[in-house]
């Protein structure tokens, strides 16, 4: 007998096992994951491969958050670290992992229990308390924690590109106040010491709500390790045309401007205004020539010479760029 399982599917698009009252219905669930047609996503939780294969990989991971996570929560768990960010639509520079993180706030200590497949719950202590919030039915960490946790937990590329985000908040799709600075000072600074207290508030010090993209926060880190002086960000420039433009980067001492190209403006429709990713490609040329004959020097980096400080390097010096007097070639 052919059972149609998107009928059991829930408000997530997931079909639970608990839901399938007929262990006939379990069963022809476990054939249609062995058959690729479902996609087991946490333990008594699976969605169609259809819809799985139409999910970008921050939606992959939300999703995986929901099949692990929804009605199995003791009443003091928060959602946390990067599955937190992954609620709160931070960017996130490496791959989502694959289990839940979760926050027990009524137990101190360190990890308290934690599963490793697919799915599974990792459970940390609180450390520090937090209120917490809800993102999409979830408890989850406040967004001054999640990103304090994040600065504290991992690289400062990818921490930076998480406070940088959560400065300047978000408006489209998902709604994301921008995160005030003080607050995010304070609840690193609240942090033990041996929690990352100092990493974390260097984080703090150094985001700038200024970054448009997660690939400008990139840029602004591999800047920083690379020793030249901090440029401006999003200096306004008007073309020949009278047209306005926002520079990513801009050293006013050397006329010099630096720009991050990144797929998004052709790929995500939210960035593209109604236009055609050929009319992005035009307007960005017609950009580019406008500042260009206005400035001394331009140069353009993507993902890859973004986080490399060598290729990075060796991109602003063929444009023309000026290293301060002793600076030392990146190892």
């Amino acid at each position: 007998m052919h059972v149609d399982l998107s009928t059991f599917s829930d408000r997530d698009g997931l079909v639970r096992v608990g839901a399938l009252d007929d262990p006939g219905f379990r069963r022809s669930l476990d054939r249609a994951v062995d058959r690729g047609e479902y996609v087991r996503l946490a333990r008594g939780a699976c969605i169609s491969a259809t819809a799985w294969a139409g999910l970008d990989r921050h939606a992959k991971y939300r999703a995986r958050i929901h099949a692990a996570a929804v009605g199995r929560l003791h009443p003091h768990d928060l959602v946390a670290g990067p599955s937190a960010a992954a609620l709160w639509r931070l960017p996130w520079l490496d791959a989502w992992p694959e289990t839940v993180h979760l926050l027990r706030t009524d137990v101190t200590g360190g990890r308290h229990s934690s599963s490793r497949r697919p799915g599974g719950l990792v459970r940390h202590t609180a450390g520090q308390r937090d209120d917490g919030a809800r993102i999409d039915r979830l408890p989850v960490t406040s967004l001054a924690r999640t990103v304090a946790d994040a600065a504290a937990t991992t690289s400062m590329a990818a921490s930076v590109m998480v406070a940088d985000a959560a400065l300047r908040g978000l408006t489209t799709g998902f709604e994301r106040p921008a995160l005030d600075r003080d607050a995010l000072i304070d609840c690193c600074a609240a942090r033990p010491v041996r929690r990352g207290r100092s990493r974390a508030l260097r984080v703090a010090e150094f985001a700038d709500a200024r970054a448009g993209s997660a690939g400008e926060s990139l840029v602004r880190v591999t800047l920083h390790r690379l020793g030249v002086p901090p440029p401006e960000l999003q200096v306004e420039f008007r073309g020949d045309s009278g047209a306005q433009y926002f520079a990513d980067f801009y050293w006013p001492d050397q006329d010099f401007v630096l720009e991050f190209d990144g797929r998004a403006k052709l790929t995500d429709p939210s960035m593209r205004n109604g236009r055609s990713a050929e009319e992005v490609l035009f307007d960005e040329k017609l950009r580019e020539d406008e500042i260009r004959a206005g400035v001394r020097g331009f140069a353009r980096a993507d993902w890859t010479i973004g986080r490399s400080r060598t290729r990075l390097a060796d991109r602003l010096r063929r444009a023309g760029f000026i290293f301060p007097r002793g600076w030392r070639e990146p190892d």
